[in-house]
């Protein structure tokens, strides 16, 4: 199973990508091939924040691990590495961006009527 969306975030110049997958490693792996990444994968993860470029980031959760926590532990970071990368440090508008995310991503669940574990 893999379920994804794309968000364009303009403000910023970017975009970010959710997916939603039973197959992580394999699918961090073929982004890190197709953008010639060079630094090792580690496999195993929850989720991860891929950002090749700083304008494309692919924040990716392993369904057997789709909860709240990690939900928020994931958008976390993409809030974080996008705002960072544009030297952006106020949080009001970090706050924003991660509520924004945070919306988009329980819509989005909601709508392809996937679980989401408490804890």
């Amino acid at each position: 199973m893999k379920a994804s969306i794309t968000i364009k975030v303009p403000t910023y110049s970017c975009e970010v990508t959710f997916i939603i997958t039973d197959t992580l490693d394999n699918v961090a792996r073929g982004i890190y091939k197709k953008y010639k990444i060079v630094e090792e994968y580690e496999n195993g993860n929850e989720g991860i924040l891929i950002s090749p470029t700083l304008h494309k980031y692919f924040l990716l959760i392993d369904t057997k691990y789709l909860s709240h926590n990690t939900i928020a532990h994931e958008i976390y970071h993409a809030t974080a590495r996008m705002t960072e990368d544009r030297n952006v440090t106020d949080e009001e508008a970090q706050a924003w961006l991660c509520g924004h995310f945070t919306s988009v991503m329980y819509k989005f669940l909601e709508k392809k009527k996937l679980e989401i574990k408490h804890g």
